[in-house]
């Protein structure tokens, strides 16, 4: 029997063959002349023939069962490592034939220095059932000796082992530009003919559309929800006018998994069209990068700046009017000075965030528990009770100087003047409304009466708030203790959002 038919036989193993190949590799292998090892899906090596023994040299029990690298070491960087690594990896994903032509391999004992020879190989794969790989079975063929032959016929082998080695080097630099495209950090892809089909697609582009199947399908086929968005449109352009087209920070929607809504996505991203030797346009090479992160930065950076100048000024006039009027109703200069010092420090409790470099969340339920702890003394004789609800910016400012200005004349007057005094401040999401309505209350204090004229911190107190989104505030001086009741417009959605 031939090699071709001996090949043949055993490509067309069935799966009752694999019982007589497990056993004893002697029905089919064991006697043939040419050199046979069956090599399982996690590279170990199951067996081989004598005709295998005989070629590498070596006996049997010092590589059977141990890993093919492990028992024939290459280095990992070198072109025989990489040829026939890569050779039997595809049989194990596509479970279909591969071929080595031209592969140099050094083998040789354990211990010993090896000895370089040079082989072609053959992987076929050797199925348990369906879809199910069992072996692989190796036929390797040792082609040293037509190297140093040296009549015509050497000649001529000579001639044919040179045609093979660079083919063979043609194939391995093939797998080194193969793998430096797979791992390119970009998504690059390469689309043929009018319609484009995926012809290569590397790990970032098939990360990018959510591990997607893309070689031999069309871009419509593939990615259904591009083509209302407009990119086949410019593929067509660019297949049929020649001329590249670069994007920059485009929009696409991608579906990341079926069933999961579209996830929009940022890409610069470049067309260009791929032309055979006649200048005829057969393809489109597709290069692009993910800026999705960057872009949103920017745009947080940018609102972030939008509000920080909006904020700054809403402080400093705020800032200003509340010194202005601080020193007009100062009885002397160290009261002017404690009281400046105190409203200032409350103008600060809404802008961490905004120095840390976001948007401060202008949560009510942070807002009040901030302004409360700077009265630590008294903090076990006031209770606070409510929801996380986010506020605009500027009605954070105004509610903290107002809850600022109650604890300030509790303290002087009302329930914190005395020991048993209490202050409950309860506040809750009013839907419809889209509102925030807060209850201060005041019990067990001295008895209340309402001042003839008002001072500056009631003042405060009623027109802190900015009265454009309708915020109000209603003080009472009620005899049980003072009650202030503050309502105040939740933060607009698209502006929670930016």
């Amino acid at each position: 029997m031939d090699r071709t038919d001996e090949a043949k036989r055993l490509t067309n193993l069935d799966y009752g063959d694999i019982a007589i190949v497990d056993g004893c590799l002697g029905g089919l292998i064991g006697v043939a002349p040419n050199a046979y090892v069956l090599i399982r899906p996690d590279l170990t090596i199951a067996g081989c023939n004598d005709a295998y023994v005989a070629a590498v040299g070596r006996s049997r029990n010092t590589f059977v069962g141990m890993g093919m690298f492990e028992a024939f070491p290459s280095p990992p960087d070198s072109e025989s490592y990489r040829l026939l690594r890569h050779s039997l990896e595809r049989v194990i994903h596509t479970h279909k034939t591969d071929h080595i032509a031209f592969i140099p391999y050094a083998v040789g004992d354990p211990g010993t220095v090896p000895t370089m020879r040079y082989w072609s190989a053959t992987h076929v794969p050797i199925m348990a059932a369906p879809g199910q790989l069992r072996y692989i079975l190796q036929h390797t063929a040792d082609i040293t000796a037509l190297l140093t032959q040296p009549d015509d016929a050497g000649r001529s082998a000579i001639l044919e082992a040179g045609i093979l080695m660079r083919a063979n080097q043609v194939q391995a630099e093939s797998e080194r530009l193969r793998d430096l495209f797979d791992q390119s950090p970009g998504f690059v892809g390469i689309l043929r003919g009018p319609d484009h089909v995926f012809e290569i697609a590397n790990t970032a582009y098939r990360r990018l559309v959510g591990d997607r199947p893309l070689r031999g399908l069309t871009v419509r086929e593939a990615l259904p929800e591009v083509v209302e968005q407009g990119f086949i449109d410019l593929l067509d352009k660019v297949y049929h006018t020649g001329q590249p087209y670069i994007g920059r920070g485009v929009s696409i929607m991608l579906q990341q998994a079926p069933g999961l809504p579209q996830e929009e996505r940022f890409v610069d991203f470049a067309y260009q069209p791929l032309r055979d030797s006649s200048g005829a346009i057969h393809g489109i090479f597709v290069q692009g990068v993910d800026v999705t992160e960057q872009h949103r930065t920017e745009l947080r950076m940018a609102t972030i700046m939008r509000e920080s100048v909006h904020r700054i000024k809403n402080t400093l006039a705020m800032a200003q009017a509340v010194v202005s009027a601080t020193l007009r109703t100062a009885q002397d200069v160290p009261a002017a000075r404690r009281d400046i010092l105190a409203r200032l420090s409350v103008l600060a409790v809404t802008q961490p965030a905004l120095i840390e470099g976001r948007v401060a969340p202008s949560d009510i339920a942070l807002i009040v528990a901030a302004v409360m702890k700077l009265h630590v003394d008294l903090f076990g004789r006031i209770t606070m009770q409510g929801p996380n609800a986010d506020i605009e910016p500027a009605a954070a400012q105004g509610l903290a100087l107002i809850l600022h200005e109650l604890a300030t004349n509790a303290i002087k007057y009302g329930a914190l003047s005395n020991d048993t005094g209490t202050v409950s401040i309860n506040w809750a999401v009013i839907e419809p409304e889209n509102r925030v309505e807060l209850l201060w209350q005041e019990r067990g204090g001295p008895a209340v009466r309402q001042r003839e004229t008002k001072g500056f911190g009631t003042t405060l107190i009623e027109r802190a708030l900015p009265r454009s989104t309708g915020n109000h505030v209603d003080l009472t001086f009620a005899p049980l203790g003072v009650e202030c009741r503050i309502s105040v417009a939740l933060r607009r959605p698209e502006a929670a959002r930016n």
